[in-house]
């Protein structure tokens, strides 16, 4: 660490140097301070010794220096005089009364240095503390007697095995610190970085154009972006400021209860996907719709985390499609009365006395006209209450026999199309059905196979019966997209290459095929190769009554 530098503490290294010398100094002064009171108790006369007091006041000098020396401007390698010159302090007062044992003392300036300096440092003080030790024997003299082994054997040998101790643990010591610091460097890096990841995150969710709610696993919502917050203040209950207090149904004048409002599901855990909420209250001008999605976020176990809600305003499209709905239902009721008033005519004519050949062409006109009718009705109940279910009337009939009557009144069609159209049925395909609106269904999936066929094309309808009566409508025309095949039921969407082409529709034709064949209990499918064709499967059981008992069971 460069000096200035600051630790987790605050303190700089300097600081922390200064400190750390001055500690010890005064570790080794706080045991010397020991001995003097020692000398004072029990050989007082010895501090007249000018040895000792040199030794001593030499090592309350050091206390002095370790205080008022700027270590921070001294360079290392001259820190390590301070420990030596105590050991030197220290082998005075040993010098002076051998028999005190003020060489144990020479233990904290050896652990200073091991401590803090280097192997070398270490080891140059450990021998000048035994040369120390020797030189004060060598001023004694004297024959050696069995406590001198003491002093001038095992202390020494205690020395070097202290030194290399306490080495040896400052070193692992020091590099637990290191290794500490660099994690902590690597866990405070991966914090900011977090933290940075957090605020860009927080920046893009705020930029959007949709509302995003974040809770977490307690149900308390940690993130709003800027646009909920916007909405919310328009339309929400300020108090809470986190949710809308009253959503209305699709309806606009219908409250959600409160288990069924898209906040209340989200937060149970429900995912969900574009469910359409209304706020703000019913006749002011002032309304907003959202659609509404909810997903669980989870984690790598599977276990549940947290919760994200996303809300798109959908206001002006739903307008929109109300726009159109209401033009479609103001042009087909217009179309409702002329037509009426052509059925009237042709059954004025029809009773009247007519050649066989002008009768049947009179009973095409009629029946064509009666499909137009019920195709105009089946519009306006679309533009006015997309909820109401059509009206059917279920009796005994032949699949079969509507399916030729169906091919028999569009042959003329695709014969202006170039298109050959064949059939494959059965001698009877008898259910219990709506022949009014079966026939709807296999006129709409025809001129739709020849419609979208190509010159010389070929469509054929097949019926096979088992368990339940099949009904397929195969073309060799231009097929659908993939990415188009999951809406191509949808009320008055049309495929990019039927907008395209110069075939004219509603988008409409579909949505109420598979209605109708849902109503009978069936499922109509499709499978379409692009460029290949396209084949239409009914599946319709022979009572739809028993199959609505199967689905209520």
């Amino acid at each position: 660490m460069t000096r200035g530098a600051r630790d987790a503490s605050g303190r700089s290294s300097s600081a922390r140097a200064s400190a750390a010398i001055l500690g010890s100094q005064m570790l080794i002064s706080a045991a010397e301070l020991v001995v003097i009171v020692a000398l004072i108790a029990f050989v007082p006369e010895t501090l007249t010794n000018p040895t000792i007091f040199g030794g001593i006041g030499a090592l309350f000098a050091l206390v002095g220096v370790g205080a008022l020396v700027p270590w921070d401007r001294v360079p290392r390698r001259w820190r390590v005089v301070l420990p030596l010159l105590n050991i030197l302090a220290i082998g005075l007062v040993r010098a002076a009364e051998p028999q005190l044992g003020s060489g144990l003392l020479l233990v904290f300036p050896v652990i200073w240095l091991a401590r803090a300096f280097t192997v070398t440092e270490t080891i140059v003080g450990v021998n000048l503390a035994i040369l120390v030790i020797w030189i004060d024997r060598v001023f004694i003299g004297g024959p050696l007697v069995v406590n001198d082994f003491a002093s001038i054997v095992l202390l020494p040998i205690a020395l070097g095995f202290i030194a290399m101790t306490v080495y040896l643990a400052a070193r692992r010591t020091r590099a637990q610190t290191v290794l500490l610091r660099s994690h902590s460097k690597l866990v405070e890096n991966a914090l900011t970085r977090g933290r940075r990841q957090q605020f860009l995150l927080s920046e893009v969710l705020n930029t959007v154009a949709f509302g995003v709610v974040a809770f977490n696993q307690a149900k308390q919502i940690v993130f709003v972006n800027r646009t909920y917050r916007r909405w919310t203040e328009a339309f929400g209950d300020s108090s809470r400021g986190s949710v809308f207090d009253r959503v209305y149904q699709s309806d606009r004048v219908t409250l959600y209860p409160e288990a069924g409002r898209p906040f209340v599901r989200a937060m149970a855990g429900q995912e969900f996907d574009d469910l359409v909420i209304w706020v703000g209250e019913p006749g002011e001008q002032r309304r907003a719709a959202y659609s509404v999605s909810s997903r669980m976020i989870h984690d790598p176990g599977d276990q549940s985390m947290a919760g994200l809600i996303v809300l798109k305003d959908v206001t002006q499209e739903l307008e929109a499609i109300r726009g159109r709905d209401d033009l479609v239902g103001s042009v087909t009721h217009e179309l409702r009365s002329p037509l009426t008033s052509i059925l009237g005519y042709l059954d004025l004519v029809s009773e009247t006395d007519l050649p066989a050949e002008t009768r049947a062409h009179v009973e095409v006109a009629s029946g064509n006209a009666e499909r137009l009718l019920v195709i105009v009705n089946d519009l306006l109940r679309a533009a006015s209450d997309a909820e109401k279910d059509l009206s059917m009337s279920f009796i005994p009939g032949d699949v079969a026999q509507i399916a030729r009557e169906a091919v028999a009144a569009n042959l003329m069609y695709a014969k202006t199309h170039d298109v050959e159209l064949d059939i494959d049925v059965p001698a009877t395909a008898p259910a219990t059905i709506d022949p009014v609106r079966i026939r709807q269904v296999l006129d709409n999936l025809i001129t739709n196979a020849i419609k979208y066929n190509r010159a010389l094309g070929h469509v054929l309808v097949r019926i096979e019966r088992d368990r339940m009566i099949r009904v397929e409508v195969q073309d060799s025309g231009v097929g659908i997209p993939e990415a188009d095949l999951a809406r191509i039921f949808d009320r008055f969407y049309r495929t990019r290459s039927a907008r395209d082409s110069p075939v004219t529709g509603t988008g409409l034709g579909l949505a109420i095929t598979r209605e109708i064949i849902q109503r009978h209990g069936g499922e109509l499918t499709v499978e379409s190769v692009l460029g290949l064709g396209s084949t239409f499967r009914i599946s319709l059981p022979k009572d739809p009554t028993e199959t609505a008992g199967e689905q209520t069971a």
